[in-house]
């Protein structure tokens, strides 16, 4: 049976969902409701985390909702790919958030997914990484590399696929130039990608926890996909930080795999039209694959 008077707007389109997905006092009375049908303790809230979701803490869980069904907003595909994402690298020993219960709580005319897991006393490590000295900045890259290369393995776990048509020619790709959007499919028709495997889909400093013991957790699963293992290749300003994660970077190969990545990434177009303000390169002249590589080389290497 629907439980009505849950949650006061109906949510249309993306343009809602953004609106009222920061609003904790919409979302108290369906909070109060999941955890009551969950025999979860509910305390007060936090305010919501700045995330495609609406994330909110009470007491030692966190509560993550996602748009209703009925939008198909997201389709279903994050809130599947959040639990099989967490499943699949607790098997594989990393550390994640524990799954307390999921489910839909179903509201009058709207119907929320969600999940409730547990809360990871820490800092993330973007925050940490202020005050971190070289050292400690070169363990943390080592052991964020430790992790991708347990997890980055194939499998066959219910989560999307990099080559999903929507995916690879997303409609952001359209803000580029037409002869690159052209160029650009000749290319990715034409690549050798290698094995997809699994990825976490955004290995930001946001979506690492440093917890209190020191130890690396990996928390937001639902942009996880399989895909080449570059596809969230992890990049820091320092030069040394990429060396010690990457070797010896600067060449042909590796500038390679920065143009793959670039290429099969939904929102590649964007991170080229910052990437040519910061190089001072007109973004309307990047007409070709080439010229993306060009200006990815230059940026590296300093305008060589």
């Amino acid at each position: 049976m629907n439980k009505t008077n849950l949650f006061k707007e109906i949510i249309t389109d993306i343009r809602s969902w953004e609106k009222y997905k920061k609003s904790k006092e919409m979302f108290i009375p369906l909070l109060k409701y999941i955890y009551e049908i969950n025999n979860i303790k509910f305390s007060e809230i936090s305010s919501p985390a700045e995330t495609s979701n609406a994330i909110f803490r009470t007491g030692d869980t966190i509560a993550k909702i996602f748009p209703p069904t009925e939008t198909n907003l997201k389709d279903g595909g994050e809130y599947t790919a959040e639990l099989e994402g967490i499943k699949f690298c607790k098997s594989l020993g990393i550390n994640t958030p524990d799954i307390i219960c999921h489910g839909t709580a179903y509201e009058n005319l709207q119907s929320f997914p969600y999940i409730i897991m547990t809360y990871i006393d820490g800092v993330e490590a973007d925050t940490a990484f202020l005050d971190y000295s070289k050292s400690e900045k070169i363990e943390y890259v080592l052991k964020l590399k430790e992790i991708a290369q347990i997890i980055n393995i194939p499998t066959d776990i219910n989560i999307p696929r990099y080559d999903d048509p929507d995916k690879l020619y997303h409609e952001n790709w359209n803000i580029m130039p037409e002869a690159f959007r052209e160029d650009r499919k000749r290319y990715i028709e034409n690549a050798d990608f290698p094995e997809a495997v699994f990825n976490q889909g955004d290995t930001g400093g946001r979506n690492v926890i440093i917890d209190k013991q020191g130890r690396l957790n990996m928390v937001d699963f639902a942009s996880c996909l399989t895909a080449p293992w570059y596809y969230e290749i992890p990049w820091w300003d320092e030069d040394f930080l990429v060396e010690a994660y990457y070797g010896d970077y600067k060449n042909d190969e590796f500038y390679d795999v920065l143009l793959m990545d670039t290429m099969i990434y939904p929102f590649g177009a964007f991170n080229i039209k910052w990437s040519a303000k910061e190089a001072g390169v007109d973004f309307n002249s990047l007409t070709s694959v080439d010229a993306l590589k060009n200006m990815i080389i230059k940026g590296i290497e300093g305008g060589k």
